[in-house]
């Protein structure tokens, strides 16, 4: 059985956030859950925290390659971007 993702709950509320993201810093607001997947057509690099700061020398989220992680319930996300700009969707899974 294939696992489908609600991108809303029942009350209509979006379980998504998506950033804005280029060479420079871009954090999300603080994510309600502690299970999180990060979707991005473009590399990012990516911290945790909350105050994050993303650089080159962190974590790589390759492009068109959802990750899962888990999280601490109010931490945010930080991301930058390989090269150039791009987007970082954050679903709340």
């Amino acid at each position: 059985m294939d696992k489908k993702l609600a991108l809303y709950d029942i009350d209509g509320n979006a379980k998504f956030q998506t950033i804005a993201t280029s060479s420079s810093n871009a954090q999300s607001a603080a994510i309600d859950t502690d299970r999180i997947m990060l979707v991005s057509a473009s590399d990012h690099f990516v911290a945790f925290g909350t105050n994050p700061t993303a650089t080159s020398a962190g974590f790589v989220l390759p492009a068109n390659n959802p990750m899962h992680f888990v999280i601490t319930k109010g931490h945010k996300v930080a991301a930058i971007t390989h090269n150039g700009s791009g987007h970082l969707t954050i679903l709340k899974i």
